[in-house]
This record gives structure tokens, sequence and C-alpha cells, in this order.
């Protein structure tokens, strides 16, 4: 297989007041911040060694160019997370450690919806609007049997931003469709890199930045661009979430979920259990969106819930814990409410039991569109 030609990964170079700033910093400085988000494919899943990851292999960039610059980086990949769930964790997950680049990788997590094309443009707006971010690379991975992403949504909200974009999807797609490659040497399920995809995906990164710093070198940095105008109406942009160390609810046989993680990566963690029926815990929140995270699992029959807005009974929301799937439990998140913004009362009440003392798991409780 000859798959020399990595340019035609780039879908947008980029403003010249983007990455070139990064590059800026970096010389004058001597450091930089960097943070990976995104969902499975970022944490690293299926790489043998964490230093086999795409994201490690690609930040290997930055210290192999600016060997006397301290260079942090910070691996923000939870799997089976999409761009909904990013723009509500991207303060505490992201933000809240000052990063100066951002690489954001939700293309095989979204479909390509109007809801992820703007949950995806509210994550992209918040990074942007951010002080310490000078730079965001939209990353595009893809499912290797069919070609299917998001590239679609999310690429044209690159490109009203003028984003650096680098598609995996438009490098190695065609060569699988005229069978010059050994799916198996990239992918075990059609989804997650082996060693040698997650090698890909970072020597296409890297192809990026090599290029991007030669016109930098050639043409210095721009100013960072003003935000245009959202294409969407970019609801999700003040997303906040909320969980047990960071709200009181008014609990009626719910608890703090106090298990210790295994993992940072633990998606799990932080909320409220119950397994009795008529368990209730309710929530004074304000907003015109409001979003349940909570789990599904395959350790079944799970309890079953239901969410009610303001009082009103009747529209009641049904939270069912049981998992379809078999390949592990989901950390499901569920827009309950859409309407007027203002101060709203959410109630999550256990309906029905499941095996004994299995719990219903309330992950969080997400607000946005004030």
């Amino acid at each position: 297989m000859d798959m020399t030609d990595k340019n035609v990964s780039i879908m947008n170079i980029g403003s010249m007041g983007y990455l070139p700033q990064v590059f800026k910093k970096i010389e004058n400085e001597k450091k930089l911040n960097i943070v990976y988000l995104g969902g499975s494919i970022t944490m690293g899943c299926n790489a043998t060694k964490t230093e086999l990851r795409y994201v490690d292999r690609s930040a290997k960039w930055w210290q192999t160019n600016f060997p006397d610059a301290e260079i942090s980086y910070f691996n923000a990949g939870i799997g089976a997370t999409t761009s909904q769930f990013g723009v509500a964790r991207v303060q505490e997950h992201v933000l809240d450690k000052q990063p100066d680049l951002v690489f954001v990788e939700f293309s095989v997590n979204d479909s390509s919806s109007p809801l992820f094309m703007e949950t995806y443009e509210s994550l992209v707006r918040r990074l942007l609007k951010a002080e310490s971010v000078k730079a965001v690379v939209l990353i595009n991975n893809l499912f290797y049997d069919t070609g299917t992403n998001a590239q679609g949504i999310h690429n044209a909200i690159g490109l009203h931003y003028d984003l650096p974009i680098v598609s995996v999807r438009n490098y190695i797609f065609p060569e699988i469709q005229l069978g010059n490659v050994c799916l198996a040497d990239y992918t075990a399920d059609m989804l997650h890199p082996t060693d040698l995809g997650h090698k890909m995906i970072a020597d296409l990164i890297c192809n990026l930045l090599d290029t991007e710093y030669s016109y930098y070198k050639k043409l210095g940095a721009e100013k960072k661009p003003a935000l245009p105008e959202p294409f969407t109406a970019s609801r999700y942009e003040d997303a906040q979430r909320f969980q047990n160390y960071s709200c009181s609810p008014v609990m009626e046989g719910f608890e703090p979920d106090t298990h210790a993680a295994e993992q940072w990566s633990d998606p799990f963690k932080g909320g409220w259990i119950a397994h009795k029926q008529g368990s209730c815990i309710k929530f004074n929140v304000s907003g015109g969106i409001i979003m349940v995270q909570y789990r599904k699992t395959i350790n079944k029959p799970a309890p079953v819930a239901y969410a009610v807005i303001d009082g009103d009974r009747q529209n009641k929301v049904l939270l069912d814990a049981n998992f379809d799937e078999d390949w592990g439990d989901l950390c499901c998140l569920e827009e309950i409410y859409s309407g007027a913004k203002g101060e709203h009362t959410v109630e999550i009440v256990i309906d029905t039991e499941g095996k004994e003392n299995s719990n219903f798991m309330l992950i969080s409780v997400i607000t946005a569109n004030k």
C-alpha cells in the first residue's frame, strides 16, 4: 500500500491566528500545555501501551521540535461519550487545566444530526472563548468498514471558524475501498485502532503540525481571530454539570455514590444511587435545557426510574437502566427538557426495582441555555 501523501488528510490548514500563536508561545516562553478531548480512541482503547496511544505519540512532536521547552499534556478521553457530554465537562476536564492547545475527537461518537452539530459547535465556541486557548484542532476518525463518521457536520463547524482539521477517514478509507489495506493491521473491531492505527493517527497530526509550522516560519503569526456569529443556535455553550460534590439535592432513599474510581476516565463516579421503589432525589436548577446522565447496565434486570420536570407527572420521562448491548455498561446522557428558560425542579423517582440490591445510578444533572 502506498499512502505517502499524508496531505490528503488535511481538510483545512486553519487561520494563521490559531496554531501559529501556539508556535509563537512555545518559542518565546519555552512551555506548552495541551489537552486531548474525545472518546475511547483518544482514551487509547486497544493500544497495547500508554506510550503507543495516538495522544502520546503526537505529543512527542512538540518534544522533538522544541527540546528545551516544558511540554505537558493531558488525555481527557472518556469512552462512549459525545460532544454533548464534552461541552458539559469541558470546564472541569479541559479549561480548568489552562490549555494552550486542544485537540477534539468526537467524529465516531456523534451522529450526523442537528443535535450534535449544535453541541459540537457549542463545545468549539466554549473552547475558543477561553483566554488560555490559542488553537483548537479537529480530528475525524472513522468506522473502518463503512467509513461512517460525523465529519460532514463537524467540519462544517470547523470551516465556519477556520480551524485546522485532520481527517483520518480521507486518508485511509479510499485505500480501504480499493482493497489496498489489510484492515486487521489497523483495527481489530472496525473502530478502535491497533498500535499501527494509533501511529497512523499520530503521523497525520504531526504532518499537519509540520505543514503549519513551515508556514509559520515563513509568514509569522496573525492575531487570534474574532469569533463569528454561531452557525447553529449554540444553546449548549453554557452547559453546567452537577454532581454530588457540587450541589445538595433533597434525597429520600438516594445517597451519594462514593465508590473509588479505578481510573480518571471512569464516567460513573460522582453521582447518586438508590434501589428501592419510590426513592426520590430532587434538584432545583436553572436553564432552558435539562439533561441527566445515568448508568445503563448489562447486569439485568436493572431498576427503572422516571424524571419529572416542575411536578408534571403526566409527562414524566422514562429512565430505563437496562442496557440492550453486551459490551459493558453505558453512561447514558438523555435530554429530558427543552423549553422555557428559568427556574425548574427535577425529580428522579425509582419506579421499578431491579434484582436484589441492584442500584439505579444517577451520574449527573446537566443544564444549558440559561
